[in-house]
C-alpha cells in the first residue's frame, strides 16, 4: 500500500500482485487493513484490492463502498462488483457522479464509464449536464463526449470541435442555451424544453 508522491499522481494503484501471495488466512486481516483505509482516506485503489482478494468479507466492503461520498470509490466499487456479476446500479452512480463530480474528484471515471457503457439514460444525462450542470468542466466534457456518443465527433474530445464545447464553459447561460442548439442540431435531435427555466 506503500505509494510514492509520483505514484499516487500518475494514478498508479497498490501491489495487487502481491496479494495473490497472501496466504487464505491472511486475507481476512487484509480486508480489515483495506476496510479502515476506505473509512479514513478512501480510494479507488483499496477498492481494486478488495476486489482482488474477492473473499465475502471483501464483496461486502465493496457493497458498502459504493455508498461512499467518494465519488472515485464509488464507481470503482460499482464497477468491479458489475463486473463480478453483481447488480452493483452502476448506470445509477455514473449518472449521479456526471451530475456532481469535478474534475479530479470522479468525474473524469465517470466520462469513462459513460463512454464505455452509452445506455440512453446515460446519453440524455450527457446532455443535460451539458446544458444546466453546476460544474463548468462537466458541462464541456459531457457535451463533448455527447457529440461523440451520437457518432458526430471522431473521439471524446474532439478538438475540431473544440469552440463549441467551450461555449459550455460560459457563465452566459444565453451562450450556453445557444450552445445546446448547435449541440442538438449537430446530433439531429429536437431541442428540449429547458426544465429548469
Amino acid at each position: 500500500m506503500k505509494l510514492s508522491m509520483d505514484d499516487w499522481r500518475d494514478g498508479i494503484g497498490y501491489d495487487v500482485a502481491a496479494l495473490a501471495e497472501i496466504a487464505p488466512e491472511e486475507r481476512l486481516a487484509a480486508v480489515e487493513v483495506l476496510a479502515e483505509h476506505l473509512s479514513y482516506h478512501g480510494d479507488w485503489r483499496d477498492v481494486e484490492a478488495l476486489a482482488a482478494i474477492d473473499i465475502p468479507e471483501a464483496r461486502e466492503e465493496m457493497r458498502r463502498a459504493t455508498k461512499h461520498a467518494n465519488y472515485q470509490v464509488k464507481l470503482r466499487a460499482a464497477r468491479e462488483l458489475d463486473e463480478a456479476g453483481e447488480d452493483a446500479s452502476l448506470e445509477d452512480h455514473v449518472i449521479e457522479a456526471l451530475r456532481g463530480s469535478a474534475i479530479y474528484y470522479g468525474l473524469t471515471q465517470a466520462l469513462q464509464l459513460a463512454e464505455e457503457r452509452p445506455t440512453e439514460r446515460i446519453k440524455a444525462t450527457l446532455l443535460d449536464v451539458a446544458r444546466n450542470g453546476e460544474n463548468r468542466e462537466a458541462r464541456v466534457h459531457c457535451s463533448a463526449l455527447a457529440l461523440y456518443l451520437g457518432g458526430k465527433a471522431k473521439e471524446a474530445f474532439d478538438w475540431a470541435h473544440r469552440p463549441l464545447f467551450l461555449k459550455f464553459g460560459e457563465e452566459d447561460p444565453g451562450v450556453r442555451e445557444e450552445a445546446y442548439r448547435e449541440l442538438c442540431a449537430r446530433l439531429g435531435l429536437a431541442t428540449q424544453p429547458d426544465k429548469n427555466n
